[in-house]
């Protein structure tokens, strides 16, 4: 878990407990109370919401950069202000439903009278605003914050570092705003880093310690909107630009979105394609975005450009056509010199186009090299122009390309998948979650669950299923469950800090009266497992209404092939996927096919993109399983997947109600192998795979021979 340092003893090292009574958490210092679903509120004769302070230098940034996050955090019951200046009335009535709007003169630039204007104003904002949490980001308004009284009152202070301003600068000029950003870091009792080599740099820099900064997921503010970032309008968005513009499908376009400045490499940009076009016929460059004055373009290239059939400057164009101006574009450009981790690259993956650019901090972590893109050094206009002719020469590597950056934007940069790492960062941070997998324990036996908790375990598994589950898994190595409904009572009786999900029967005539008890005898979860009908889980939901979390588990071929229409439903809290169940559906021998031949992944594919949390399958000791759980947790960890159920091999041996002796360490076992995963590299959990699909060959063999 993540320590805040606030100074504030009632705040430091907050951890979760439970009162079973109220059915709600409640911090052991009793400063904050969260209920089961995980919205926050203060504890005391004051019961109120959490108050977030939300503050960008600029309207403009909190809506691309902050606004959904926002939004999301106002559904977990924070009471969210936001402050940033630059605010219409459009902006106001946008944002208004879930946030308080207050606008202070910051400005981007170097201006001294707005610092000072807006020192003040938002003094005055922390003095009533009694806020327990504020997360302040850009150059200006992070500085200005940490000038103002009131600021260090506040607990919780994150400071978003989007970007390392003074990067590129040198002399009087660079020392400044090293200050500036060394004074900013001072102030925050917990960094965000965009990016992980960002953060090396902020450390290396002598910015922050190492405890105190740190990466949300693989990196990113609040990634991409698939809906606005359409894949299947792709072809519709094309055909509109290019008919715009006089482009048919033979011209090959590159594409440049940003503001028309030196940093963002449009020198090199405008050099490299002017050697481009003289050699290759067809090429045009599509330069998207308006000029920026405060660091103005080589006046040469910029008249060349101006006066070029084959360049086509658009200006400034609306946040929501920019994916139809992508969707016109083969191959899009972005030779920055600096960078917080570039929107405007994962939009273009979203959008399945190849990309080049700079091997920087930022965009060298958005892309990986020659898989999803291709980098080049900074400043070089000749490398970057012998990669836009290599591209716009090898078709097949640009879809290549093209794909694999579509796979890694949806497996780390959707938009959901982002709002949820930030809300487990928040989680994180108020001692509520410390971001490890939920471990899962099957048992009814009361001695066996008290046991399992005290080892760590973060779920007691109830399974109620017996209607047709002897018959489809009566032949195979597995429990099958003898529980029964008094069982649900006896185990809420003894658990007191794990949460106790329990698995009902399939959509049966008897399911409401089922559930009914369930939940009055304490669950905090219900599963529907065995489902094959989008009717079937409406019916789950209906009867479940929203009472306490719902868990689906997705274990029939026909559920897999409904997938997208049942995760439309409202009410779905988390999902699992089934191996046992869904490999026999499938015709499989081993249910670890499913994690070789992509269906797994497919599945967790979808549910990222609906925001769900979800796991699959068990885990075996360490060391054990007929796949090693080594591989399997990094497996987990490559998909996203935030739970898994403690196999049999957790049992004891003579008394399988019972888990083995020894469980703390197992356990603690696991945990250390999730820690180590936690910081592999892309290639390592390639390797990993590889390693997955070899032994899955293996067991198979094994499985062919004994037939």
């Amino acid at each position: 878990m993540l320590k805040v340092k606030t100074n504030n003893p009632q705040v430091d090292e907050v951890k979760a407990s439970e009162n079973t009574k109220n059915n709600k958490y409640i911090s052991k210092n009793s400063l904050y109370v969260v209920n089961r679903d995980k919205t926050f509120y203060t504890k005391g004769d004051d019961r109120r919401p959490m108050r977030i302070c939300m503050v960008t230098t600029i309207s403009k940034t909190f809506e691309c950069f902050v606004a959904d996050s926002a939004k999301n955090l106002a559904s977990k019951g924070f009471e969210v202000t936001a402050v940033c200046g630059g605010v219409s009335d459009k902006f106001r009535a946008k944002n208004s439903d879930f946030a308080k709007i207050i606008e202070v003169p910051l400005e981007r630039g170097i201006d001294l009278a707005s610092v000072v204007r807006s020192t003040r104003i938002l003094s005055r904002i922390f003095k009533e605003g009694n806020f327990d949490v504020i997360q302040y980001s850009t150059p200006n308004a992070a500085f200005c914050c940490t000038l103002a009284k009131g600021f260090k009152k506040i607990p919780v202070r994150v400071y978003g570092q989007w970007g390392i301003r003074y990067v590129g600068f040198s002399g009087i000029k660079r020392f400044l705003f090293k200050l500036i950003e060394k004074i900013t870091c001072k102030g925050a009792t917990q960094i965000h880093a965009v990016s992980h080599k960002n953060r090396e740099l902020a450390i290396s820099e002598g910015l922050c310690k190492e405890d105190k900064i740190a990466v949300i997921g693989k990196g990113g503010t609040v990634g991409v909107d698939f809906k606005i970032h359409d894949i299947e309008k792709k072809p519709e968005f094309r055909k509109v630009i290019r008919e715009k513009y006089g482009l048919t499908e033979d011209n090959t376009v590159f594409g440049f979105v940003g503001r028309l400045n030196v940093d963002k490499g449009v020198n090199e940009l405008l050099s490299a394609f002017r050697a481009v076009s003289a050699t290759r016929k067809g090429a045009k460059l599509f330069v998207i975005g308006g000029e920026d004055e405060s660091s103005p373009v080589d006046e040469i290239l910029l008249n060349w450009a101006r006066n070029s059939k084959n360049v086509i400057i658009t200006g400034g164009v609306p946040a929501d056509e920019v994916p139809g101006y992508m969707a016109a574009c083969d191959i899009l450009v972005h030779p920055t010199y600096r960078e917080g981790f570039s929107m405007v690259l994962q939009e273009a993956m979203a959008m399945e186009l190849p990309i080049i650019t700079t091997d920087i901090p930022g965009p060298s972590e958005v892309i990986e090299d020659k898989v999803s893109g291709v980098l080049v050094p900074s400043h070089s206009d000749k490398a970057l122009c012998d990669e836009m002719l290599h591209l716009m020469d090898d078709k097949e590597l640009c879809q290549s390309l093209a794909k694999a950056g579509r796979d890694r934007v949806e497996l780390y940069f959707a938009r959901p998948v982002m709002l949820s790492n930030i809300y487990s960062f928040y989680c994180n941070l108020l001692g509520l979650d410390d971001g490890h997998m939920k471990l899962m324990y099957l048992t009814a036996d009361p001695v066996a669950a008290k046991t399992a908790e005290i080892s760590g375990v973060d779920r007691i598994f109830l399974d109620l299923e017996i209607l047709g589950k002897f018959e489809r898994q009566g032949h195979l190595d597995t429990v099958v469950s003898h529980s029964s409904l008094d069982d649900v009572a006896k185990l809420r009786e003894v658990i007191t800090k794990a949460e106790l999900l329990v698995r009902c029967n399939p959509v049966h005539p008897g399911l409401k009266e089922e559930i009914d008890r369930i939940i009055n005898d304490g669950a905090d979860l219900i599963m529907l497992p065995y489902f094959k009908t989008v009717e079937e889980v409406k019916t789950f939901l209906q009867c479940v209404d929203r009472r306490v979390p719902t868990v689906l588990l997705f274990e029939t071929k026909e559920a897999v092939e409904k997938a997208d229409e049942i995760l439309e439903l409202p009410g779905i809290d988390e999902v699992y996927i089934g191996l046992n169940d869904l490999h026999l559906s499938y015709g499989m021998k081993f249910m670890f096919e499913l994690l070789a031949d992509g269906t797994v992944e497919m599945l967790c594919r979808k549910f990222r993109q609906k925001g769900l949390p979800y796991g699959f399958g068990g885990i075996a000791k360490i060391g054990e399983g007929q796949l090693p759980s080594e591989y399997i947790i990094g497996e987990h960890k490559r998909l996203g997947s935030t739970a898994a159920i403690l196999s049999r091999t957790f049992r004891n041996e003579v008394s399988t109600s019972r888990p083995v002796e020894n469980l703390s360490r197992e356990i603690a076992l696991l945990r250390r192998r999730e820690k180590e995963v936690n910081f592999w590299k892309e290639e390592d959990f390639r390797e990993n795979r590889q390693l997955v699909l070899k032994g899955v060959k293996a067991v198979l063999k094994k499985i062919e021979e004994k037939q």
